[in-house]
This record gives structure tokens, C-alpha cells and sequence, in this order.
């Protein structure tokens, strides 16, 4: 295809330049020296548009400058973003393994270069780091990395400070609300109409009065909170205007 079209202009600037001597035999002889020259010129300057345009033009092709924005990894940061925050990753590993050389930490929250980069203070769940379970890592304005290490432990009521790590969490106030209100008001009220004044709810939630100094059992509270919670629940039944004291295995309630 290339030879074909180099043929083509070849021929074609051969049949110009016939026509040009052609017309400078016809002219006067005064003004075929000018158009001789006019001829050599435009010789040369199409001889070199012939050399120099092709090689120009395909080069041109060649060469392709990558255009468009930085791709997007998926997480909402581009790829130079993300080449950044995992170089800040190591320095976050390496600073913590110099403490802790077991230390392995994932970020709270999914991190924006941009909130680190404007100082704030970005959130780490740490593991094997000791008593500490979080830290903080912040960059000053000379890019700088700062670790914290923090330890955050769940808020427990003033009566909870005895119960164990594998203890089902009760909420007091919930049970009473859900459960331990619309059971003892009908037990009470059927109670005091017969003449009791006081009855005892037992650590599996058994509701019973004292017939002499035996137990009765009268029925059953479910789901009753451990006795580290007792307490928290005596302050919920005062808040009922309702008088309950612990007992050595039980809650007891009193009414006039």
C-alpha cells in the first residue's frame, strides 16, 4: 500500500514538472530564466516534503500520550492514593512491632488520605498489643507519623464491677420494664390480699414466701439478672417505690 501510494506522487510530480518545461519553451525568452527557476525550486521543495512528511507522519502515530484521570481501586481512593496509604501502613506496623512484635491492627474506619493529611486523629483496632486494644495514629505538618496507644473498655453501671467476662450482659432496668414489673404487681396485689407483706425472689428467679421458715414458691421470673447486678436492680425497684434488700441468697421486697 505504501510503495503504490509513493509511486502515484512520484508519477505525479514527474507529469508537473514535464508541464512546467513544456510552458517554459512557450513563454518569451525573457521570462523563462525566472520560471526555470521557479522549476529547480519547487524541485527541491516538494523532494523534500517527499523525504521529510511520511517518516514525520508515522512517527507521529507512533507516539501516544495516555490521557484521562487515575483509576479507582474500588475502595474510593485512586491508585496513587492507595500506594500511599500502604506505605503508611508499614511505617504503622513497624512502629507498633517495635513495641509489640506480634502487634497486627486493621483500621477503625475505612481511611481517606485526605483526613490524615489535614492532622486528624485516625482510629486503629489493635491486636497483641498488651492491655491496649486501640490507638490513634495522627501526620503533624512536617509529615510526621504519631502513634497513641489507647485502652477502651466497655462503660459497666456502679453495681456491675462483679460480674465475669463470660456473664450475660443483663440491662436491670430493661428486665424490669419487660419482665419483672407486670410479673410481681400481679404478685404482689395477690398477695397483699391475702395478707403477706413480704416475698423473696431467689437467684434462678424463684418468687417464693416464708410459710413459717419454710419456702413457698409462688412462681418463677424469667430470665431473673445474676446476682452481680442486684445492685443496679435494688436501685430500679426503689426508683418503683418499691423497698428490696439483698439478702444472703436472695432479694427480698417489702410492702406496707
Amino acid at each position: 500500500m505504501k510503495a503504490k501510494k509513493a509511486r502515484t506522487i512520484k508519477k505525479t510530480l514527474q507529469i508537473t514538472v514535464l508541464c512546467l518545461f513544456a510552458a517554459a519553451f512557450l513563454l518569451p525568452k525573457g521570462s523563462q530564466s525566472y520560471l526555470m527557476t521557479g522549476i529547480a525550486a519547487a524541485g527541491v521543495l516538494v523532494s523534500l516534503a517527499i523525504l521529510i512528511i511520511p517518516p514525520l507522519a508515522s512517527g507521529l502515530r507512533k507516539l501516544r500520550i495516555p490521557t484521562g484521570r487515575a483509576t479507582d481501586t474500588g475502595n474510593g481512593n485512586s491508585d496513587l492514593e492507595t500506594i500511599l496509604i500502604r506505605q503508611i501502613s508499614y511505617q504503622i506496623t513497624d512502629t507498633l512491632q517495635s513495641a509489640f512484635p506480634e502487634a497486627t491492627w486493621e483500621f477503625a474506619e475505612p481511611l481517606r488520605l485526605s483526613h490524615l493529611l489535614d492532622g486528624d486523629a485516625i482510629r486503629l483496632s489493635t491486636r497483641n498489643t498488651g492491655n491496649h486494644n486501640f490507638a490513634e495514629v495522627s501526620m503533624d505538618e512536617y509529615g510526621s507519623l504519631h502513634l497513641q496507644m489507647l485502652t477502651v473498655s466497655a462503660l459497666k453501671r456502679k453495681g456491675d464491677k462483679a460480674a465475669s467476662p463470660d456473664m450475660p450482659k443483663v440491662d436491670p432496668a430493661s428486665w424490669y420494664s419487660l419482665i419483672g414489673k407486670p410479673f410481681l404487681v400481679e404478685m404482689i396485689g395477690n398477695l397483699q390480699a391475702k395478707g403477706h407483706q413480704k416475698l423473696f425472689i431467689g437467684e434462678q428467679g424463684d418468687v417464693y414466701i416464708l410459710n413459717g421458715k419454710e419456702p413457698e414458691v409462688k412462681g418463677k421470673l424469667e430470665h431473673f439478672p445474676p446476682k452481680a447486678y442486684w445492685p443496679a436492680l435494688l436501685q430500679v425497684f426503689a426508683d418503683d417505690e418499691l423497698e428490696a434488700a439483698e439478702t444472703e441468697n436472695a432479694v427480698e421486697i417489702t410492702w406496707a
